[in-house]
C-alpha cells in the first residue's frame, strides 16, 4: 500500500543515504540534526518564493494547532482594553509564520467551532476598536510571539492554522483530546511531494556540492528519492 505522505524522518534519511553513497561522506561529519536544518531552510524559500507570486497558499504548505489553550491575562498587557472588554492570551508562544509579501503567514485563526476571527497586526489594533462595525468584534493579534485576543467574554480554546518557519514547532502543543503532539518527526511534513526533489537537489548541491540525478521513486511509495552522481569538482 503507497504511502500517503512524507514525513520528517524520511526525509532526512534519504538525504543521509545519499550523502554517506558520495565522496563528501569521507572528508565531512553530517549530523541528521544539520540535515534536518537545512531541509527546514529550503522549504521555507522554496515556499516564499511561491508565496510572493502572489498565488493561493497550497494547503500542502499549512499546518494546523487544533487545540491553543489560551489563558486570561491582566490588562495593563494592553492599554487599548475597553471597559467591558477582556484579554486572553496563548499559554505557549506560537510559531513563527514565514514571512510573506503583503498577507499574514496565518491562514486561519477561529474558535473551534469554526467561527473566524479577525487577525490585525498589533499597529491597527486600537484603529480597529474605532471603527463602528468591529469596535465589538473579537480582535486577535501578535504581540511578543503570544496571539492575543481583545474579545467581551473569555475564550479559553483557538484553532490556528498557518504556514509556519519551523514545522517541529508546531510539536510543542499538545492536543487535549489526543494527548499527542500536533507534530512529530514522523507527521507529514508540510511540502507538496512534487516539490521535494528540488528541495533535496538545493542541499545537496548548495551545501554539498553534490551533485544529483534525475530523481527517482522506484518504490512507488512518495518518498522521492534522488541518486546522487559524482561529487563536483
Amino acid at each position: 500500500m503507497a504511502i500517503e505522505f512524507v514525513s520528517l524522518d524520511t526525509i532526512i534519511y534519504d538525504l543521509l543515504y545519499i550523502i554517506e553513497g558520495s565522496q563528501v561522506s569521507q572528508s565531512i561529519s553530517i549530523t541528521t540534526n544539520q540535515i534536518e536544518n537545512w531541509i527546514h531552510q529550503y522549504r521555507a524559500l522554496l515556499i516564499k518564493q511561491d508565496l510572493d507570486k502572489g498565488k493561493i497558499v497550497n494547503p500542502d504548505y499549512v499546518q494546523e494547532i487544533q487545540c491553543m489553550k489560551l489563558i486570561v491575562v491582566d490588562k495593563s498587557e494592553d492599554s487599548t482594553i475597553q471597559t467591558g472588554r477582556l484579554l486572553v492570551r496563548s499559554e505557549l508562544q506560537v510559531p513563527k509564520t514565514i514571512d510573506l509579501n503583503f498577507r499574514s503567514g496565518f491562514t486561519y485563526i477561529g474558535t473551534l467551532d469554526g467561527r473566524e476571527l479577525d487577525f490585525v497586526p498589533q499597529s491597527r489594533v486600537k484603529w480597529q476598536k474605532e471603527k463602528y462595525y468591529t469596535q465589538n468584534s473579537p480582535l486577535v493579534y501578535l504581540k511578543n510571539g503570544y496571539l492575543f485576543v481583545d474579545n467581551d467574554h473569555v475564550i479559553e480554546w483557538l484553532c490556528v492554522r498557518g504556514v509556519f518557519e519551523l514545522p517541529p514547532e508546531v510539536g510543542n502543543f499538545v492536543n487535549p483530546y489526543t494527548n499527542t503532539p500536533e507534530f512529530t518527526i514522523s507527521s507529514k511534513y508540510p511540502i507538496p511531494i512534487n516539490m521535494l526533489p528540488t528541495l533535496k537537489e538545493m542541499i545537496l548541491k548548495k551545501e554539498l556540492a553534490i551533485t544529483v540525478g534525475s530523481p527517482s521513486d522506484t518504490k512507488n511509495d512518495a518518498s522521492n528519492i534522488v541518486t546522487p552522481n559524482e561529487r563536483e569538482k
